[in-house]
């Protein structure tokens, strides 16, 4: 992969309203997951670059408080009941380029509920960061995403994989490892060779090989077929 923009790993789902305080615990929870998958991943995450010398309190507590507080662009509360809550965590270190979105609580129809963890670009993920581009670490933030929030897809992509598949409104995102709900229909017999699925008690895991910024453009068209998408 050569890109600019990093891999991310995002987890979506529909309607799901939420009480703040669940949402702080959900998100409590799922940094403390973080901090055993890598210890780049523990960081001290912060709201926003201008508190990234300030010590952010990421307690359940100080979590709500900061989800009670965000703003949307134009400074208009988005802690509505129908719009939930849409908080950032970044790193401390603006150069790490690592992100958490959270978009949480949102009861509206096709707007999704998400949790996306924007990694490090290739080329600036060097030393121990390159470990965050690994099998272990991505399969592991998958999971983690899986566990904590059951989503109806999830996939570890780039923004080379999702440029090559074209995909539209309403259908699966594929990329290295693309997760889908059961009842979510998908042909076996058109998966390519590669294809290792992994049953989890919610749904299916679709991993395409060990090298989660090599994979054929060939391979994730077909699991496109498999789903029943155009390729």
């Amino acid at each position: 992969m050569n890109s600019d923009r990093g891999a991310t790993v995002i987890g979506y789902w529909g309607p799901r309203t939420q009480p703040v305080e669940g949402i702080a615990a959900e998100v409590f929870s799922f940094l403390h997951s973080l901090r055993n998958i890598d210890p780049a991943l523990g960081q001290a995450w912060v709201f926003s670059p201008e508190t990234a010398f300030e010590s952010t309190d990421l307690s359940v507590e100080g979590l709500a408080k900061i989800f009670r507080a965000a703003k949307d662009v134009e400074g208009q509360s988005v802690a509505a009941f129908d719009l939930g809550y849409i908080v950032s965590l970044l790193h401390p270190d603006r150069y790490q380029f690592l992100r958490i979105q959270f978009s949480l609580g949102r009861n509206v129809p096709r707007v999704p509920n998400l949790v996306n963890v924007t990694l490090p670009p290739e080329k600036q993920a060097i030393g121990e960061a390159s470990r965050l581009l690994t099998a272990g670490v991505g399969d592991a933030i998958m999971k983690a995403i899986i566990e904590q929030w059951s989503p109806d897809k999830a996939r570890w992509g780039t923004p080379v994989y999702q440029k090559a598949q074209g995909k539209k409104a309403g259908e699966v995102e594929v990329g290295w490892e693309t997760y889908i709900r059961s009842g979510i229909d998908l042909d076996h017999s058109k998966l390519p060779v590669v294809a290792a699925l992994e049953e989890l008690p919610n749904g299916t895991l679709i991993r395409l090989g060990e090298k989660p910024l090599d994979v054929d453009i060939a391979d994730i068209l077909a699991v496109r077929e498999a789903l029943g998408y155009p390729v």
